[in-house]
């Protein structure tokens, strides 16, 4: 096992290491023996904090959610350097000499994670990481990261009690449910960076007056229709038309609510030429007919002093 770092540990962080009876025991287990924790920890704005091996035994995941840092690893190709910073992940893979450190001005917070097993060696190909010449990637950029704290704060807080085989076990179960989330939150966070919502929002609300068509908004995002539909989905949850239509029912309430304006004429100017579909549509997305929303939404007319 590479031992971590004895970086002194200020207020609130955290260190963990698995005792070697323990480790023996998952490294058996049924549930465990193909990926379980050695050592885990929590560092926080660790200033100095600065680590060197030129020998690596285990898998190391490196995960900041605060400043920033920077690393080396030397590959049989030569050294691959970066910079790690928040919302990024760092794999060290077993085997390879590296060094890492926390930047002087703005030092790192992070989760680490220190791991075994039988599938280790297949984690990089399972989060789409590689360490060969032509392929070399050793960081992934993770989405809604925060969506995995409270399996990380109940990781941490097996350290508080005693530690016995059935919390062992519940440690690497828990390491193994992240891992196994990564792909996921490395994926959407690829999606978003290829995908502007809010520039292709603006666009829609721009010709809020028009009859756009899938063709139209497919082409903002220079994209294929096919593509387009499904990447729009995926970020969404919901189809471009869909979203342009409720968009737009959006801006009629706005009308409805400000204006003494028709129907008819809120319809027109944003691109119904059929009132009546317009209406069905206004009336599916708010439950309630255009007429029904401006009675109950505009202020009532006060009534004459006596």
């Amino acid at each position: 096992m590479s031992q971590p770092s004895a970086w002194p540990l200020p207020s609130g962080s955290s260190r963990v290491v698995m005792p070697l009876e323990l480790i023996e025991h998952l490294a058996g287990h049924p549930l465990t023996r193909h990926l379980f924790p050695l050592a885990y920890g929590h560092y926080i704005a660790a200033k100095g904090h600065h680590v060197e091996r030129d020998q690596h035994t285990d898998y190391l995941l490196i995960f900041c959610h605060q400043g920033r840092g920077n690393y080396r690893i030397t590959t049989p190709q030569g050294n691959v350097t970066g910079e790690l910073s928040a919302g990024q992940l760092l794999l060290l893979p077993a085997g390879f000499p590296h060094r890492y450190q926390a930047h002087s001005d703005d030092p790192w917070s992070i989760y680490w994670a220190h791991y075994s097993g039988s599938s280790a060696a297949k984690s990089m190909d399972f989060l789409g990481l590689s360490s060969t010449a032509e392929s070399a990637k050793f960081v992934l950029t993770l989405s809604a990261w925060q969506n995995l704290l409270p399996i990380v704060t109940t990781l941490l807080n097996l350290q508080h009690q005693r530690w016995q085989r059935h919390n062992a076990v519940i440690a690497a179960t828990l390491l193994q449910q992240l891992l196994a989330q990564l792909p996921q939150l490395a994926e959407q966070a690829q999606q978003y960076h290829s995908f502007d919502l809010l520039a292709l929002e603006r666009f829609m609300q721009d010709n809020s007056h028009r009859d756009l068509d899938l063709e139209d908004l497919a082409a903002v995002a220079g994209l294929s229709r096919y593509h387009f539909a499904k990447k729009f989905k995926t970020v969404t949850g919901t189809s471009p038309m869909r979203y342009f239509n409720e968009l737009k029912i959006k801006l009629a309430c706005r009308q409805l609510d400000t204006s003494t304006a028709t129907v008819r004429a809120i319809a027109q100017s944003l691109g119904f030429d059929d009132p009546y579909y317009f209406s069905r549509l206004f009336k599916k997305v708010m439950g309630v007919a255009p007429s029904d929303y401006r009675d109950s939404h505009q202020p009532q007319a006060s009534s004459p002093q006596q």
